[in-house]
């Protein structure tokens, strides 16, 4: 696997990982910490681990207080480090502390779950809620490190694996026509948690997000928008429910219903639907919004549409896919992208 990299030397470490890991210094997890510490020359300090309670209500204004309170009472200053251990909820919070605090922590992200390792960790962008609308507060802010350890997705059950394949397959219909195929080819070694199959859907994934972040690091361009395949959408049933509807989950339907909007505003070749609901149906994943495991509000959904941060004068920038592999970027007026959402919803 790849990491991104700076020259690293002494200086103090705050670890923060999710409550999924309360015993987490004993644990395979917290040894992996300490030894990745140690062999970067960081002084490891065991004393001041944060744990941070799972899931996308974390990412609340109140909990960013809490941690620059805490980063301030022990005295950290911006030679120093913040290791952030877990899921994208983690990642994104603990990035946008780290971004903000003196104006920048050292910051290391090592991502436990496949979705954080393929999309959360990567690319600079962190954010966290605000009024009901995701992600609307954020920065970017470039990790000193990256690192990618598979033995972390060995111990999550098959439908956290599941939830990062949503973005994976994201990756495969906007992007990455080989990406799309090897899924096609191989679903029985993913699910079963293949070491070879995992390195190369997470290689992909990530080469494939690195590529666009590399023309476009801070959305100026319309590059890196085709990153928000299927999130105007999923953003928009993940607001609704009040955020108990995972982030995977709600963009896998989020992606069916943008590429029934690419289709019908006739910018889909014919045949994009249907293998966008095939590669989903395959890996298990929702395709209708009946099939999601929690109930969300059709109104507070459909409002959240105009918060999106795509938004520009009235109109929303979608990135539809043309062909499996390819995308265009469109600007679509924000009440059209609601008609056809209130359709999909």
């Amino acid at each position: 696997m790849r990491k991104i990299n700076e020259e690293i030397c002494c200086s103090k470490v705050d670890v923060i990982v999710n409550t999924n890991y309360k015993e987490f210094l004993n644990s395979i997890h917290g040894k992996k910490a300490i030894f990745y510490s140690k062999s970067l020359n960081i002084d490891y300090r065991g004393d001041l681990n944060i744990p941070i309670e799972d899931g996308e209500k974390a990412k609340d204004v109140s909990n960013v207080l809490d941690l620059v309170k805490t980063l301030y009472d022990h005295d950290f200053n911006r030679g120093d480090y913040v290791i952030a251990i877990g899921g994208g909820t983690v990642l994104d919070l603990v990035g946008f502390v780290s971004s903000i605090y003196m104006r920048g922590l050292n910051l290391i992200n090592i991502p436990t779950t496949l979705l954080g390792m393929v999309d959360a960790a990567i690319g600079g962008k962190n954010g966290v809620n605000f009024g009901n609308a995701k992600n609307i507060l954020g920065t970017f802010y470039q990790p000193s490190l990256i690192i990618v350890d598979l033995n972390f997705i060995k111990t999550l059950p098959e439908e956290e694996v599941r939830k990062g394949l949503a973005e994976v397959i994201k990756y495969a219909l906007v992007l990455d026509k080989e990406l799309y195929d090897y899924l096609a080819m191989n679903d029985k070694r993913v699910l079963e948690k293949d070491e070879d199959a995992l390195e190369e859907i997470i290689y992909r994934s990530i080469k494939d997000k690195l590529e666009v972040v590399k023309e476009d690091e801070k959305e100026t361009k319309g590059i890196r928008v085709v990153l928000n395949f299927g999130h105007t959408i999923g953003h928009a049933i993940e607001a609704g429910s009040n955020f108990t509807i995972p982030h995977g989950y709600a963009i896998s339907v989020g992606m069916v219903c943008e590429a029934k909007i690419a289709e019908e505003m006739g910018y889909s070749e014919e045949g994009v639907v249907e293998d966008t609901l095939w590669m989903l149906s395959l890996y298990g994943l929702p395709i209708t919004p009946e099939k999601l495991p929690f109930h969300y509000s059709k109104d507070l959904a459909l409002a959240s549409v105009e918060k999106d941060k795509k938004i520009r004068g009235n109109e929303i920038l979608m990135p539809f896919p043309t062909r499996i592999g390819n995308y265009k970027v469109v600007r679509v007026p924000t009440e059209t992208v609601k008609g056809f959402a209130s359709q999909c919803l």
